[in-house]
């Protein structure tokens, strides 16, 4: 006799990624003669659903370096970055976002300096990064039970001779 069961489980029942390129335009607080470097440093984020929709929100900072003063002097500018980047996402069952599903966002590629160029004080910078989102929740999973007996159901009884092996 075949039975259908359901199990139901936790399971990633969302997942998305997006790689984003994004120019951001900068004042300096001197006027540069040459740019000679840029990184960037505490990339922080968060997954989050608003509007039923899934988000990464986070923030980064972007280390500038540049010579001044007819290259005589340099300086390092700090700016912060906030970020709130929709995600697009393949759903694996037709549902809604519920309240108890685990949201994890992970960083695939760091917020990464591609080019940098500059007009007077105006810096103009292009990162890159690459997210991840997963959504964990409940599902149902339908397995099929067949009662048989088994062939290890035989050995069960059997005794097993301690001085076997002497």
């Amino acid at each position: 006799m075949n039975n259908i069961r359901e199990i139901y489980t936790k399971a990633i029942v969302v997942k998305g990624k997006k790689l984003s390129r994004n120019t951001y335009n900068f004042t300096l607080t001197q006027l540069p003669d040459e740019i000679l470097g840029c990184y960037v440093t505490n990339h922080h984020y968060e997954p989050l659903i608003k509007n039923r929709n899934p988000k990464i929100k986070g923030t980064f900072d972007i280390h500038v370096w540049y010579s001044y003063h007819d290259e005589r002097d340099t300086i390092v500018d700090k700016y912060q970055i906030s970020y709130n980047d929709d995600m697009q996402v393949s759903k694996k069952d037709n549902r809604d976002f519920e309240e108890d599903d685990t949201l994890k966002a992970r960083c695939i590629q760091k917020p990464k300096c591609l080019s940098s160029t500059f007009d007077q004080q105006v810096i103009n910078i292009e990162i890159e990064k690459e997210m991840l989102l997963e959504i964990s929740g409940e599902t149902c999973i339908k397995v099929e039970v067949k009662n048989e007996d088994e062939v290890w159901d035989d050995f069960l009884d059997n005794e097993i001779n301690p001085n076997f092996i002497k």
